[in-house]
């Protein structure tokens, strides 16, 4: 008996057909998906470089502004052709303000102003080569740019002027009194920054009191991005203006107060400063420099300040006592490097006051300080914001801006009636447990009245 034998000539061929198949889709997907990648990654280029043309010349009150955002896409290749054949097709929308999006919403004029963002949308349409074998003829890109606008203002009287307390947080319970708190302030109001609806201002308890005083005597007024939480049978002494101004972009869109020169020269040198006294209690004058912290010892009971510009690496921990020298009509101003913080103890008495005409008199340099106590750098990468307190006594002397933007301030002591002449300006700011303080301000005489926001265009998204 023979066996028979099946020829297994040809199946190769089908093996080959049907792997041909998955090549040419492997193939199909590297060169078709690379060119719609390619596509999308110069539409999104094309988007975000006219939409900051388009906000650029806006901004500079240019009526061709939306021309500017065209000419743009059309350099970067897309120009809002429908019957392109060679590569591809496009649709190049421009808008002021966005139609899509959270900036579209101009319902809240006081977070935002949807006016001063321009939206750039591209819908692209990519030929295929070897996808139009499973019959994909074009594949799509649609990619959008928006582009803000920050217009330049003075921050003192667009901001800042007319406020005692500012709160610079964007969020969360910015302005705080609490405890029993009893709070006057004389000649300006207070201004809190954050959209909360409910906790841009807190003053939840009627053991603390709030009074605010314009310059005339008559109530003043606590202004606010968001609202408010206030109980309603003990509301503060102030007119409540809930959602009353656009909210400040933060960090704050202003350049920052650069280091002064002092900071670069080695800190702590002894030639710079004396002690006097012994043991545990020393008595230590120092001279305008660079110092890592103040105190420099624990055996410092007492520090005086001779006038001038000082730099602190670190802290300024408030001894026994801390006062510009005797006598001394110049003021001091205290530059805290970025991340720094002070701590002013009930227990010490701190006389401090800033810069002034008599500064100026002595080294024109220091003009630009003027009306200048204490600056404490923001370092804005940490993430969290330093911890700064002013727990006073009737017996402390403030007065100039105090200005901290990433520093958690807490108030917690007492003045006298005249003690503080100062602005308090702080990431947050709470008046909290007994404090008991006057905070006399003269609207115009400090330094942030000619801190200018400059003209800003960047990309949001």
């Amino acid at each position: 008996m023979k066996l028979k034998l099946f020829a297994e000539r040809g199946q190769a061929l089908v093996l080959i057909a049907l792997a041909s198949i998955g090549l040419f889709a492997i193939t199909g997907l590297a060169i078709d998906g690379s060119a719609k990648f390619s596509d999308r990654r110069h539409a999104q280029n094309a988007a975000d470089t006219a939409a900051v043309a388009g906000a650029l010349a806006l901004a500079r009150g240019d009526t061709s502004w939306e021309y500017n955002a065209e000419q743009r896409a059309f350099e970067n290749g897309y120009d809002d052709s429908h019957l392109r054949t060679d590569v591809s097709s496009n649709d190049v929308w421009i808008h002021n303000p966005p139609t899509t999006g959270p900036y579209a919403d101009c319902s809240h004029p006081l977070i935002y102003n949807c006016n001063d963002y321009v939206q750039v949308i591209i819908d692209s349409n990519v030929n295929t080569y070897f996808a139009r074998i499973i019959g994909i003829f074009q594949t799509h890109n649609h990619v959008e740019a928006v582009a803000s606008i920050i217009k330049q203002r003075n921050v003192g009287t667009d901001i800042f002027g007319g406020n005692a307390v500012v709160a610079l947080s964007p969020d969360g319970c910015a302005l705080m009194a609490q405890g029993t708190s009893n709070v006057t302030i004389n000649g300006g109001g207070l201004y809190s920054n954050s959209s909360d609806s409910s906790c841009s201002f807190q003053a939840a308890s009627c053991s603390s009191v709030l009074d605010i005083n314009k310059t005339d005597g008559s109530q003043g007024t606590i202004s606010m991005v968001g609202g408010y939480n206030a109980h309603l049978g003990c509301m503060p002494q102030a007119d409540l203006a809930a959602g009353a101004q656009e909210q400040l972009p933060f960090p704050p869109p202003y350049q920052e107060i650069a280091q002064p020169s002092v900071c670069s020269q080695t800190a702590d040198l002894s030639t710079k400063y004396s002690v006097t006294g012994s043991g545990s209690n020393k008595t230590a004058t120092l001279e305008p420099w660079h110092y890592s912290k103040i105190p420099l010892n624990g055996q410092w009971k007492n520090i005086i300040l001779k006038p001038g510009i000082y730099c602190i690496d670190s802290v300024i921990d408030s001894p026994d006592s801390l006062k510009v020298s005797t006598g001394s009509t110049a003021g001091v101003f205290i530059y805290l490097k970025p991340g720094g913080y002070f701590k002013f103890n009930g227990g010490s008495i701190v006389q401090l006051w800033g810069i002034n005409d008599a500064n100026v008199a002595l080294d024109s340099t220091a003009a630009i300080y003027k009306n200048f106590l204490l600056y404490a750098a923001p370092n804005y990468a940490s993430g969290t914001p330093s911890t700064c307190l002013m727990n006073g006594n009737a017996s402390d002397v403030l007065t100039g801006t105090i200005y901290a933007p990433y520093c958690t301030i807490t108030i917690d002591g007492t003045s006298g009636a005249s003690g503080f002449q100062t602005q308090v300006i702080g990431y947050t700011v709470k008046f909290s447990g007994g404090a008991t303080v006057v905070l006399n301000y003269t609207d115009g005489s400090q330094l942030l009245n000619n801190l200018t926001v400059p003209l800003q265009v960047g990309l949001t998204r």
